[in-house]
């Protein structure tokens, strides 16, 4: 219960501070918050996130699944184990990293070597100050931009990505190619999911949050729109035994996928269809518009109604 609630609130200020450069009018509370997404965790943070474990599980092939237990530490990992070493995809807030490190020593005693970073996110990368002397961390470009153009950069330049690509890039690693693809403004600007082709794993970052609703926010680059085109296309590309990693959520399949994209489609289009008709957020809002998801709101990131204001912001937002 407390993960879900320290989720929710994240979730909810990502909103309102999502990278801004600008903090005049934002309460200390939300302060605060941007620094545990962005920087050094709070000392409540910590003692909270003490508390948390990490679980690894086999994915397929050389691939594990790592989560948290017992409360929020940041998004799911992925983690490439074999002769070569560790491969990881992203890795939670800095405070986390012990806890990953020795959950990973209950796979294999070889030294994390590589991260892929799946987006700019803190709960995603935040660990990469703790990662950064020992392994060669990856990530697109706009990772980089949006980091150096922070308030905050001083502070935050060992979460930069030593290695920036714009469109794509290929590595071989523990006897299997894994490729990271750049996904335009969807959740982010900075959005790449990473595919083990061997393992058939598909890391989505936070352009799949499985069993809740997902964020977007155009401060961060995000484009409702776009990751339905975007998700469309992995749909469309990869094998239907792929075994999935969302940004958060337990491991999921391609069919989860599809009906997570299913879901985008049918509430933009019940939003959209309101706003076009001329109703309001509250009038929305009293109808209930979306209570068919209302299970989704459980699910840990926002409640139903903060999803429909979001998707009542994007969208008109847009011309009609």
């Amino acid at each position: 219960m407390t993960g879900t609630l320290e989720i929710k609130i994240l979730f909810l200020l990502k909103w309102v501070i999502e990278f801004q450069t600008n903090t005049r009018g934002i309460t200390q509370m939300h302060k605060l918050i941007l620094l545990l997404l962005l920087g050094t965790a709070s000392v409540l943070a910590q003692d909270d996130l003490t508390k948390v474990t990490v679980r690894v599980t086999k994915a397929a092939g050389n691939v594990y699944f790592l989560d948290c237990d017992g409360g929020f530490g940041g998004g799911n990992v992925a983690a490439s184990v074999g002769d070569d070493g560790i491969l990881m995809v992203d890795d939670m807030f800095a405070v986390m990293a012990p806890k990953i490190q020795a959950a990973l020593k209950t796979v294999s005693d070889k030294p994390v070597k590589i991260i892929l970073n799946t987006h700019f996110h803190g709960d995603h990368i935040q660990g990469n100050r703790a990662f950064r002397n020992q392994a060669v961390i990856i990530g697109q470009e706009n990772i980089a931009k949006r980091i150096m153009a922070a308030k905050d950069y001083p502070r935050m330049a060992d979460l930069l990505p030593q290695v920036t690509f714009y469109d794509r890039i290929s590595l071989i690693f523990n006897g299997e190619e894994v490729q990271m693809i750049h996904f335009t403004n969807s959740h982010t600007d900075s959005d790449s999911i990473v595919y083990f082709t061997k393992s058939k794993v598909l890391h989505l970052g936070d352009m799949f949050f499985f069993g809740m609703f997902p964020a977007v926010y155009t401060e961060g680059g995000g484009n409702i729109r776009q990751l339905v085109r975007s998700l469309s296309e992995i749909v469309a590309e990869y094998p239907p035994e792929t075994k999935v990693v969302p940004g958060h959520g337990s491991l999921a399949t391609m069919q989860d996928l599809k009906n997570y994209l299913n879901m985008l489609k049918d509430t933009i289009g019940i939003v959209d269809g309101k706003i076009k008709q001329g109703e309001t957020l509250d009038q929305m809002k009293a109808e209930k518009v979306l209570a068919k998801y209302d299970a989704l709101g459980s699910g840990g990131a926002q409640t139903t109604d903060q999803y429909l204001a979001m998707l009542y912001k994007l969208l008109s937002g847009e011309n009609h």
